[in-house]
């Protein structure tokens, strides 16, 4: 029964839970946003008053629609959270505004360009380090790439980038999930006088929301390892994400279906769809029949491009060909556009989908060790 349940822990409870320290701290972005992030200082067998102020700090942060829970889901020695606070990081899991530790705003701002500068500035300024690490997942890169690009001082900020699944260009998705990145473009360009960004501009934009307590409730009982139902839960992952069910521990599944999606602003969807709509473009926000507010922000009726070209980070990208939704076509563009690939992994098996960089059954052995290998060279 006690598996059953683990979906409504939060991120702190599902870390005490095993036995490891675990801070919430608030972040106050530029335009007022208030954040919350979680620190697990140092590992479960260590001791708080023998730890020396020399550990490393590294902030992992998650994709469209995740939180901080993405990356303790799996448990002791598999979630990377887990590990690396065991290997003596110091390690911060961000949160995107809108989700559902970030959302202490009545009224929510969906622009998240100002979310990950915030955080790697709180964080150097609490540990007293020059710099830190950084990995991401999906949109979580994608987080880094315009940050970086736009605010080219950060570069310095952060000794080395880990991509996990690289999201930049999305033109080249696959699956059923291309059906929903059409619908988020068409609401934004349809002949209906671009009813969903008029309504965004004038009344807020609309919020992409975490899971309701119930049903969160109802998919304890559907998604559980005896349940007949569970089928349902393992195909709706992998029709986003590509399949692997050789992959997926499915002692997992009902805490993952617990804690994704863990909301976020419709605006990040949207974005997203624009990209898939646009094949060979990453640029910014792009308002649609509002050529004036485009103009007014970007100098231009036409969003800018991001300019990748003046990223400095030493990066490292880790990626797959079963990737629905960080495409191998996706990523070699992206590569093409970057001046500083230190690593250009690629997952060794067919089955590797998305989520399995966080989640799969064959992370630990064939993924993390190459991850943490580099780490160790720049920490």
């Amino acid at each position: 029964m006690a598996t059953r349940i683990r979906d409504i822990f939060s991120s702190p409870d599902l870390a005490t839970k095993y036995g490891y320290p675990l801070e919430a701290h608030r972040v106050i972005t530029d335009d007022g946003y208030i954040l919350e992030m979680h620190r697990i200082p140092y590992g479960r067998y260590e001791n708080q008053h023998s730890i020396k102020n020399d550990r490393t700090p590294i902030i992992l942060q998650h994709g469209l629609a995740g939180s901080s829970a993405d990356w303790v889901i799996p448990g002791p020695e598999r979630a990377l959270a887990y590990i690396l606070a065991d290997e003596g990081y110091d390690v911060w899991l961000g949160n995107n505004r809108g989700n559902i530790y970030s959302r202490h705003h009545r009224h929510m701002q969906p622009d998240n360009l100002y979310d990950l500068p915030a955080m790697i500035d709180h964080v150097l300024a609490i540990t007293f380090k020059p710099k830190l690490l950084f990995v991401g997942h999906s949109q979580g890169t994608t987080q880094f790439f315009v940050m970086t690009s736009m605010k080219p001082e950060y570069n310095s900020k952060v000794g080395l980038a880990v991509c996990l699944a690289p999201a930049a260009y999305t033109g080249h998705l696959r699956g059923p999930v291309t059906q929903l990145a059409k619908l988020t473009y068409f609401g934004v360009v349809s002949c209906l006088d671009h009813l969903q960004i008029w309504v965004g501009e004038n009344f807020g934009y609309p919020e992409f929301r975490a899971r309701s307590m119930w049903s969160k409730f109802v998919s304890s009982f559907l998604c559980h390892n005896d349940a007949p139902t569970q089928f349902l839960c393992t195909n709706a992952l992998f029709l986003v994400a590509g399949f692997s069910k050789k992959e997926l521990n499915m002692n997992n599944l009902t805490v993952i279906i617990g804690h994704v999606p863990a909301g976020a602003s419709w605006k990040q969807v949207v974005h997203f769809g624009q990209g898939y709509m646009n094949p060979g473009h990453f640029r910014a926000y792009d308002y649609g029949e509002n050529k004036e507010k485009n103009f007014k922000l970007y100098q231009s009726v036409t969003p800018p491009e991001y300019q990748l070209e003046r990223i400095t980070t030493p990066i490292a990208l880790f990626s797959s060909d079963n990737d629905w939704l960080a495409t191998t076509e996706d990523v070699s563009m992206l590569k093409s556009r970057l001046n500083n690939i230190i690593v250009d992994y690629k997952a060794p098996f067919n089955s590797f989908n998305h989520y399995d960089f966080l989640w799969g059954n064959s992370a630990v052995r064939v993924l993390y060790p190459v991850l943490l290998d580099l780490l160790s060279r720049y920490r």
